[in-house]
């Protein structure tokens, strides 16, 4: 099977089947066999999918193109109701190749190396055109023997996987609402790491099984959330060299096609996380005749996942604001209707010079904005949508915002953004389950993020660093983003702070030891102090504001040093609040954080001296604010206070250069004529406006 021409009849054919089965001596071909320290060790305990009969194509070496029928993917018994039956005359021979997709599409690339597309209906037994759809041109590489043409392949949904010989892995897919060819070059989603693979089949919705000599790895990769969920884990090492083609139903399903013509079955559950046979089965033979054979790749599925919810917009939700290389101050908030608003401030003391326009497209926004400039100095920036997506925006040459770019993930708050000394821009959020999670900038000022990943961020970490988890945290901070060794803050499960730091490489990253103190919440704050040290600042579960220094202890068990913010901290009385903290940097060095309390009201304390306490919250301005402070921090020490008060105007209030300089230590009791009095704030209302609210105008 398949049977050679002249066909007989089909008594003939059950006949010869049955023989064929009985007669067929065992080990006559192998395949892949489990070693003593192979994966598998056991088959699966499930086997939770459901197939339809499987389209299979054989393209002859003479031209003609067959059509089988496999009737019995999900367990791989010998079951083909339709054997050999012609729909192409010509054209299907060496060196193009064939490729299964879903809903009877059948994609080929021609000896000028173009990229196709072809459905046949078997129930009409009928092409819908004939010739094909032209829908991209520049795949001719992979007409460069095997070892290439096993090294494009397309999943259940129609997305094609491709192996370029600089060993990027890239992701192309056809927009069937435009009509509009592929682009030529496809995305970059890994890179580097897959040269050395000859072969790379597409199983299933995201699941590839890539091999490498006579070991076969697999990888996980969710298309929508662009999360690598899995990456190189040994599927199955050792026996897999002398297939010549390995092809899939969807499913975890895989066909592997011997030189001899025999075709082998197996199949992984992604459930069960295990092979459900761990021999494989002898599904079919006699297709030797055939230089390549294709497959529906949607036929066999496995139960698809329960959508996860929206995120919940984050209340009070603070603004974005920063200072970029061109001097421009960019300011982003999240309106009350949950859409995103751009203020561009042209001279950082000149509230009028402020003008606001809406992201185009930008909706259904739930947390705070992340600016950040790219390494020509081109400013960015990241949002999070309701579907737990992170998305950015970059502004264009004539100062307009692009639409948002869809970067995926399945977050629940905020991410925060880093740059190398390279130039690379890298982003990091945390998961429902607190894994921390990063995508990269494949290079200095590209558009494209290699997907996102939390492999390195867990693997290959010294027993005793392991101490802060991060679970169930929503929200994160940053320190030293621009530098070689950025960190990330984030809270546990139990409102523990803990740190995660990368390694000079930047590969992988460390975790910090959990906080002494537990019940913190809300986003944390940090930045680094006049000694070089980190301090953090968060809301204690009693709503005020808590502080800590960078600090470092043995830990007990492996007698490693640990680093984190142990001890007590302290506590800034006064003031409480249901938001979350901003930090500022003043001239002097010294630190200084705002708040909003319970009633809207903004409050500054300031660090008396660069390694001093704090003095007495005071107030900023008796505008009550809607949203938590933001601060923006220009290069000189001189900083300013953000937020949206209640009337849905935007407000900024510089500190003066009085109070910005060397603070003074103060007593807490009544003040006397000698001691300095509050910090002086000024400013007011931004931009100009309109009948008592500024402009804000949707950009084009």
């Amino acid at each position: 099977m398949p049977l050679r021409r002249p066909r007989p009849s089909a008594a003939r054919v059950a006949a010869l089947v049955l023989a064929a089965v009985t007669a067929l001596p065992l080990g006559l071909v192998c395949a892949p066999t489990a070693m003593a320290d192979a994966v598998p060790s056991a088959p699966a305990p499930s086997a939770q999918v459901s197939c339809r009969p499987v389209q299979l194509y054989g393209a002859a070496t003479d031209g003609k193109l067959e059509f089988f029928s496999h009737a019995d993917a999900a367990q791989g018994s010998f079951n083909w109701p339709v054997i050999g039956k012609r729909i192409g005359d010509g054209g299907w021979g060496a060196p193009r190749i064939t490729l299964g997709g879903p809903g009877n599409w059948v994609y080929s690339i021609n000896s000028e190396g173009d990229l196709y597309r072809h459905r046949y209906d078997p129930a009409t037994n009928s092409w819908d055109k004939p010739r094909g759809e032209k829908i991209d041109s520049g795949w001719g590489n992979f007409l460069n023997g095997a070892a290439h043409r096993n090294r494009v392949t397309v999943d259940e949904r129609g997305n094609i996987f491709a192996v370029h010989d600089d060993g990027t892995l890239r992701v192309y897919r056809y927009d069937e609402k435009s009509g509009a060819p592929m682009p030529g070059n496809g995305r970059v989603i890994d890179t580097g790491s897959w040269g050395g693979y000859n072969l790379v089949v597409a199983a299933g919705d995201g699941l590839l099984f890539a091999r490498q000599g006579k070991d076969m790895y697999r990888y996980r990769y969710d298309v929508d959330r662009q999360q690598w969920l899995e990456l190189k884990a040994p599927a199955w090492m050792g026996g897999w060299e002398n297939f010549r083609e390995i092809r899939s139903a969807g499913g975890g399903t895989l066909y592997g096609l011997y030189a001899d013509g025999s075709l082998y079955w197996f199949r992984y559950d992604i459930n069960a996380g295990a092979w459900v046979d761990i021999k494989g089965r002898k599904a079919g033979w006699n297709f030797e005749t055939f230089h390549g054979i294709s497959m529906s790749t949607d036929a066999c599925k496995t139960p698809a996942q329960p959508p996860a919810p929206s995120v919940a917009p984050r209340p009070n939700v603070p603004a974005a604001i920063r200072q970029g290389a061109d001097k421009l101050i960019q300011q982003f908030y999240v309106d009350e209707r949950g859409w995103l608003v751009n203020g561009v401030q042209r001279d950082p003391r000149d509230l009028g010079t402020v003008a606001y326009s809406i992201v185009p497209g930008a909706r259904d926004i739930v947390d705070q904005p992340v600016v950040m400039d790219q390494a020509d100095g081109t400013p960015m920036a990241f949002v999070l949508g309701k579907d737990g997506h992170v998305w950015m925006t970059k502004r264009q040459p004539g100062g307009v915002w692009s639409s948002l770019v869809d970067l995926g993930g399945d977050f629940t708050g905020a991410p925060t953004v880093t740059r190398n000394p390279q130039g690379i821009v890298a982003v990091h959020a945390f998961d429902r389950d607190g894994k921390m999670w990063y995508l990269n900038q494949q290079s200095p000022n590209s558009d494209n993020f290699i997907p996102w990943r939390t492999r390195d961020a867990y693997s290959s970490m010294p027993a005793g660093y392991e101490k802060s988890s991060f679970a169930g945290t929503g929200q994160a901070a940053s320190v030293d983003v621009t530098a070689e060794r950025p960190f990330v803050l984030g809270i546990d499960k139990q409102g523990r702070l803990g740190m995660n730091r990368a390694d000079a490489k930047r590969e992988g990253w460390w975790v910090w030891g959990a906080s002494d103190v537990s019940g913190l919440g809300g986003t944390p704050a940090a930045v680094r102090g006049a000694d070089g040290k980190v301090m953090a600042f968060a809301r204690t579960k009693n709503g005020e504001i808590w502080t800590a220094k960078e600090s470092t202890r043995t830990d007990g068990e492996t007698k490693l040093p640990l680093n984190g913010f142990f001890g007590d901290g302290t506590v800034l009385s006064g003031v409480k609040t249901t938001g979350s903290p901003a930090v500022a940097v003043n001239q002097d060095k010294s630190l200084g954080v705002v708040v909003r309390d319970e009633k809207g009201y903004v409050y500054y304390a300031r660090q008396l001296g660069p390694d001093g306490d704090f003095s007495r919250w005071s107030l900023v301005t008796s505008k009550q604010a809607a949203t938590d402070p933001a601060v923006v921090q220009l290069a000189d020490g001189q900083w300013a206070v953000f937020y949206i008060d209640t009337e849905g105007l935007e407000r900024m209030y510089w500190l003066s250069d009085a109070d910005g300089g060397s603070a003074q230590p103060r007593s807490l009791a009544r003040p006397k004529r000698s001691v300095p009095g509050d910090p002086v704030f000024t400013g007011g209302v931004a931009a100009k406006s309109h009948d008592g609210k500024p402009v804000a105008k949707e950009s084009r």
